[in-house]
């Protein structure tokens, strides 16, 4: 693997929530500063610790940095890809959660991880991201970006809804059923899979559509290719039907409802460091049951 550019400055943000996290960015802020490394910390983060670092509000984080260090679980990844996916500022990720999918570096290897890192024996992956479009009466009233998925559900009522699902302008199926998940490669890991949806190599160029709960015996995932766009009504006589993002972010979404669901023009980029390979994590994950 080729040696990259020197990184000259590196923002640092952590899941506050995280019992981890104190202890393991004190030893990123002690390990930069023996390299000599400049660096900024996310002003929530900051005040974790208990000595004086410069920080930054969140959002304007790649503004000051090369690339971005996070501290948590897939979830605290997802959220910083989605705020920077504009940005051509990478993110790294040091696993403090549970399956670290999208995290690279575990706690136990921080220091080799962090060697390979400013040795520049990384990669950049450009992963794809999903962008829905909400559209009420004629009218956009809302548009998502999501790094794993786009999620119709019920809400927490027990009757099911119906969503007639169209690929291309042509009519596939209506599903009816608890919900319906349009994810990317990289969201088949997540809650995909646990609907029974396919494992996809996360450089691949496609969307999986997978009903939840379907009221059906012959619903299965299906996966398109990357430029098809997957257009979904919704049909429910309640109120409560959300649109989730990465299980993050939610809207609220009514009967006759349309959302159309495509690739976005934006990618998430993402640091890969020498020897990391999916199908390793994959293996790793399967046989330690962290699913």
């Amino acid at each position: 693997m080729s040696i990259r550019g020197e990184i000259k400055k590196i923002a640092l943000i952590a899941n506050t929530n995280k019992a981890k996290a104190v202890n393991v960015m004190e030893q990123v802020c002690n390990y930069l500063d023996d390299k000599r490394k400049d660096y900024i910390l996310e002003e929530a983060s900051a005040g974790l610790l208990e000595r004086r670092v410069k920080s930054q509000v969140y959002e304007r984080l790649v503004d000051f940095a090369d690339i971005v260090i996070v501290f948590g679980g897939d979830g605290t990844f997802l959220k910083a890809a989605r705020t920077f996916a504009a940005s051509d500022v990478p993110i790294l990720g040091i696993n403090l959660g549970q399956l670290g999918f999208l995290t690279d570096i575990e706690v136990e290897m921080l220091e080799d991880g962090l060697d390979k890192l400013l040795a520049g024996k990384y990669q950049i992956e450009e992963r794809m991201i999903l962008e829905g479009r909400v559209i009420r009466s004629k009218q956009l009233v809302s548009r998502l970006i999501a790094i794993n998925d786009l999620v119709l559900t019920k809400g927490p009522f027990s009757r099911i809804i119906k969503l007639e699902t169209f690929i291309d302008g042509e009519y596939i199926t209506t599903y009816p059923g608890d919900g319906l998940i349009i994810a990317c490669p990289t969201g088949s890991t997540a809650y995909s899979l646990s609907a029974g949806g396919p494992i996809v190599n996360p450089k691949m160029k496609s969307l999986i559509i997978t009903p939840i709960c379907p009221h059906t015996l012959n619903s299965r995932s299906i996966v398109t290719t990357e430029d098809e766009e997957i257009v979904v009504k919704v049909d429910a006589d309640h109120s409560e039907v959300m649109l989730t993002v990465d299980g993050q972010e939610s809207f609220p979404i009514l009967s006759d409802d349309i959302i159309k669901i495509n690739k976005s023009n934006l990618v998430a980029k993402m640091i890969k460091l020498e020897g990391y390979n999916f199908y390793k994590i994959l293996r790793n994950r399967l046989h330690n049951n962290r699913f």
